[in-house]
């Protein structure tokens, strides 16, 4: 017994370090999977200058956004809508070969994962310089929007606008 109490709470210490652990690479693994989902998402939208309309702009904007959080309630246990921060932004890239512009979409998300197991979450907590036992993920993607090929020129489009926060 007097064993068993030496080495029983540094055994459900690494225990339940391991379970904490799985929950932040799960969680990790879900915010790519949604910022992943979401890139491909925004690679199908037809952008073009008829899109950058008031109407029309956000609500791409807002399908984009809702494509991380959509992924991320299904794989993350404990979401929190309030914890995600997802960023939507258009950037136009010319083709070296060519000299013909394309559309990049970037998408990068913030989520504050909680931490449920206090005595481990003392220490994971730290790790991205805040303490409010929750830890901070980061994911991004980028990937080509696959656009009617624009016509070569030396000057860039105009930039598209940037997407609400």
């Amino acid at each position: 017994m007097a064993e068993f109490a030496l080495v029983a709470p540094i055994f459900f210490l690494l225990v339940f370090a391991v379970i904490q652990v799985g929950l932040i690479f799960s969680a990790q693994d879900g915010l790519v999977d949604g910022v992943r989902s979401a890139a491909r998402r925004a690679a199908t939208y037809r952008i073009n200058e008829a899109s950058f309309d008031g109407t029309v702009w956000p609500s791409i904007c807002q399908a984009i956004k809702d494509e991380v959080g959509n992924r991320l309630r299904i794989r993350v246990i404990g979401y929190q809508a309030a914890s995600l921060t997802p960023t939507v932004t258009y950037e136009w890239v010319q083709d070296h070969q060519s000299g013909d512009y394309f559309l990049v979409a970037n998408i990068q998300a913030l989520y504050a994962n909680p931490l449920f197991i206090p005595l481990v979450s003392a220490f994971i907590d730290r790790t991205d310089g805040i303490v409010d036992n929750r830890l901070t993920l980061r994911a991004s993607e980028q990937m080509r929007v696959e656009n009617p090929a624009l016509q070569p020129s030396t000057i860039p489009p105009a930039a598209p606008p940037t997407c609400p926060p």
